[in-house]
């Protein structure tokens, strides 16, 4: 989906991966190898981004480092989108299509609240019941994308309501706080209640 937004392969690498490790530098030749991009192209999309703030740069000991400005205008709409399409969502959209048994899925903890740090893990929330080794194998492949640990808990929908109608603390924090939609939304997830 995001290939057909934004048309440039290097761009979509580069987004995905200083978006969801947010807190890292990377080194101008840890990214030519770790995402396969040839040089002059890295260069242009690594100074246009630079260019427009998305990105901070800096040369110390002749090594050149970039990594995200957290506080670019659309910082968090690019991250919501780069995990809405990339990665954790298709991985866990592959395991919906073969088991088609999660109502709803999203990002809940730090990761949506934009509050993670380079130690955070994402939080996945499933409601459904879907079958625990294909939502496992694919969440595993999601990590070794990402490079972040993926936690995930899974409320099948009876269990979901039960949680709400006794006001359990933790549901009500994750309804309560921002959330990143794979499946559904949050009126279905509302809906549910």
């Amino acid at each position: 989906m995001l290939n057909k937004l934004i048309t440039s392969k290097a761009k979509i690498k580069l987004l995905t991966l200083f978006l969801t490790n947010p807190d890292d530098r990377f080194y101008y030749t840890e990214l030519h190898k770790r995402l396969a991009i040839h040089h002059s192209l890295l260069q242009r999309e690594l100074k246009l981004f630079v260019e427009m703030g998305l990105l901070f740069t800096t040369k110390e000991a002749g090594i050149r480092y970039y990594w995200v400005n957290k506080k670019f205008t659309i910082y968090p709409e690019l991250k919501s989108i780069i995990y809405k399409t990339t990665n954790l969502a298709d991985n866990l959209r592959e395991a919906v299509d073969k088991i088609a048994l999660i109502n709803i899925a999203f990002i809940c903890g730090s990761v949506a609240k934009n509050l993670e740090d380079a130690k955070s893990d994402i939080d996945v929330m499933i409601i459904g019941d879907p079958d625990m080794d294909i939502l496992t194998d694919a969440v595993l492949k999601a990590e070794k994308m990402l490079l972040r640990e993926i936690n995930f808990t899974v409320f099948d929908p009876s269990e979901w309501k039960q949680r709400i109608a006794k006001n359990d603390s933790f549901v009500m924090d994750v309804l309560n706080n921002n959330k990143i939609f794979i499946l559904g939304d949050e009126d279905e997830l509302r809906r549910l209640a």
